[in-house]
């Protein structure tokens, strides 16, 4: 017993660490971001709808990313279903290119019909560009929890961005919203996501095959407006598309970097020295757009603006004198100004806090914009820490209550 125990010791638990490699995985998440892909590299996306009319619009998106050989594209379709009786959320049909017909059990919990729409709208889009590749699935969950299995399918397809669906439907001229739940599954989405993000608020885009499209990219600064000018940047290199790039340089307030949850000097320090690290590398993004994209592509172009925030109602007349120039789609990041006070005391205010306070302004009915919009927000450690931390919290806190 005591030989089978040393055994045990020092030769199985070493052999186990060294074939299983749990972090891995982790670290493989860190680089899930399209900024950091590679311009040549496959681009893999997680298209999550609800029905056809989404899955129209986010196919509008990915035919604008302008798949190529040498850069090709992977969608994964997620087809959104709620579980409205007693059981297990599952996942409950896959198709691809070579199988078309839905699983049987589909039809049991979802729409088969507009099942099938989803997959015929695919199929065209991927006779028509060869480089690109899908499978399609239907994830049949409460809206409660149906954000953890897609995380867990998009960690499983090693998807690059997942892209959500506004909860709001263009009806008459108007957004009109469809279903408030979509909301809360697009929120409970951006909490903790294994990838970069994007929301689209589709107000009527067309295909590329029978129009252009104009693409503005409002960049204020932080990560999430670098990851959607990566987004952009991959849409400049399509030839019936335009993209605008607009800075805005933002004065007459102090900025605030980072979390505002400092307590001593120390911690003031590192934001400060947090806010100098950002604004290097929005300044080395910037440089690198301008020197490689703006003066090898004549559809590119760049230009700043200056943004004056004292109380905040500045925000809209600069974006209306934006909105004036005309665009078919918005491209920002939805952390866009966060950073600063005023941004901050307005996106209490915001209807739509999801899509940050430049794009809730944009979404706005009252605004009067025609454009479509995508709010990009990119991955992050400090979400993940923060969600791991959180659910140690209410761990901790269950066990208390049981004890």
């Amino acid at each position: 017993m005591i030989l089978a125990v040393l055994f045990m010791t020092t030769v199985v638990s070493p052999f186990i660490n060294a074939i299983y490699k749990p972090k891995l995985r982790f670290k493989q998440t860190q680089q899930r971001t399209v900024q950091k892909l590679w311009s040549e590299a496959e681009l893999r996306v997680a298209a999550c709808v609800h029905n056809s009319h989404q899955a129209l619009g986010m196919i509008y998106v990915l035919e604008a990313t302008n798949a190529t050989r040498t850069s090709p594209l992977h969608v994964s379709v997620l087809h959104l279903v709620e579980l409205t009786r007693r059981g297990t959320g599952l996942l409950v049909a896959q198709i691809d290119n070579s199988n078309v017909q839905a699983s049987s059990s589909e039809g049991q919990y979802g729409s088969q019909e507009e099942f099938e729409t989803i997959c015929n709208a695919l199929i065209e889009f991927g006779e028509e560009y060869k480089a690109v590749r899908f499978d399609t699935s239907s994830i049949v969950a409460t809206y409660d929890t149906i954000h953890q299995d897609i995380y867990n399918v998009t960690e499983e397809k090693r998807a690059n961005l997942i892209l959500l669906p506004f909860h709001k439907q263009l009806s008459s001229g108007e957004l009109v919203t469809t279903n408030t739940a979509f909301c809360d599954i697009n929120k409970n989405v951006l909490q903790a996501p294994p990838c970069s993000v994007g929301i689209l608020v589709n107000r009527g885009l067309r295909s590329l095959s029978t129009a252009t499209m104009s693409i503005i990219v409002i960049f204020i600064g932080g990560p999430d407006d670098r990851e959607a000018l990566s987004v952009a940047w991959r849409m400049a290199s399509h030839s019936a598309t335009k993209l605008h790039l607009i800075r805005l340089l933002v004065s007459g307030t102090e900025v605030e970097e980072g979390k505002v949850f400092q307590n001593d000097s120390s911690e003031v320090l590192s934001t400060e020295m947090d806010s100098v690290m950002q604004k290097e590398l929005d300044d080395e993004h910037i440089f690198h757009f301008r020197h490689k994209g703006l003066h090898n592509n004549d559809s590119i172009a760049y230009s700043e603006m200056e943004l004056m925030l004292e109380t905040g109602e500045e925000t809209p007349l600069i974006l209306n004198e934006i909105d004036k120039k005309g665009c078919d789609l918005y491209i920002l990041g939805q952390g866009s100004g966060k950073n600063y006070t005023v941004f901050q005391r307005l996106l209490e205010w915001c209807d739509s806090p999801e899509l940050g306070v430049m794009g809730d302004i944009l979404a706005s009915t009252s605004f009067g914009s025609n454009s479509s919009l995508l709010v990009v927000q990119q991955y992050t450690m400090e979400r993940k820490s923060k969600l791991r931390c959180r659910s140690i919290y209410h761990t901790n806190n269950i066990s208390d209550e049981i004890l």
